[in-house]
């Protein structure tokens, strides 16, 4: 986040730029990147056991006064299999940031309205 300008930096990144990372590269990079107060928008997700590293290694670096954690929110879309005739849930996005700046307004299967709340005293600064 930059005080100045009360914003925030958020980072798209393709599945593609992810897929040539170990789990450990990705995780990582995540921490470093919502530790900075940044969100990070991913295509794609990351698998339930990348995921689960993540919030281990995220409550290890946990700080009260600089780094509260982080919240990972995930809009899935309805994959038609086998002709169209079933569907399974494919994760198409997902939205990674510091805990005390990400605010969910509405939250459906294949919806996410969210809200970044900036400029609070406990926001992380670059």
């Amino acid at each position: 986040m930059d005080e100045i300008n009360n914003s925030i930096k958020m980072d798209f990144l393709s599945s593609d730029a992810l897929k040539n990372r170990s789990s450990m590269e990705k995780i990582a990079m995540i921490v470093d990147k919502v530790k900075n107060g940044d969100l990070l928008v991913m295509e794609g997700g990351l698998t339930p056991a990348e995921e689960a590293e993540l919030i281990e290694t995220t409550m290890r670096e946990i700080d009260v006064e600089n780094f509260l954690g982080i919240d990972i929110y995930t809009l899935e879309k309805d994959q038609s299999t086998f002709f169209g005739l079933s569907k399974r849930k494919t994760v198409g996005i997902t939205i990674i940031g510091p805990a005390n700046v990400m605010k969910t307004v509405k939250r459906k299967s294949n919806f996410l309205s969210m809200i970044a709340q900036l400029g609070g005293a406990d926001a992380p600064v670059h």
